[in-house]
Formats: structure tokens, sequence, C-alpha cells
């Protein structure tokens, strides 16, 4: 004889509620927590920082006595110019 019915395509067991209660509880203590995290540990408001004043820096390129020229260099008298053959 034929079956009343047609087959089914397989068991499917329903969720239990306690799961559900579990995951939706779960998923809220770890937003909760993100959320309590992100205001404690957030920074504060700026506060007005008052900088120290540097005086300006010299505009000379060389300081007082300090010298130009390396120990041992040359210097050559003004304009004279130099050329140098590859060797």
């Amino acid at each position: 004889m034929s079956p009343s019915r047609a087959p089914s395509r397989g068991y499917r067991a329903p969720r239990q509620r306690l799961e559900v209660v579990f995951a939706v509880l779960g998923v809220a203590v770890v937003v909760l927590i993100a959320a309590a995290l992100i205001w404690v540990l957030a920074p504060e408001d700026p506060e007005d920082v008052e900088l120290p004043e540097f005086p300006p820096a010299p505009t000379e390129t060389t300081l007082p006595g300090a010298t130009t020229t390396l120990p041992g260099a040359t210097t050559l008298p003004t304009g004279v110019t130099t050329t140098s053959t590859p060797g």
C-alpha cells in the first residue's frame, strides 16, 4: 500500500529554547562589556595645555666659535677654479 503522506526530507530537531536564550545572553554580555571598555578606556577631553615658550632659533648658518673648514682642509683663494682629471 502507498503511504498516506510524502516522505520527509530528514529529521530537523527544533532548537531548544534554552540554547537560544544562552546565545542571546552571550551576545548581549559581549556587547555590554565592549561598550563599557570603550567608555572607560576612551581618552579624556583634552584640557588646555600650556606649552613652554622657546626663543627663536638663530638665523646665522654658523654658530659662534665654530669653524667652517674641516681640520687639514686646504682653502683656495677666491676666484681660483680647479679642474680635476679622472684618474
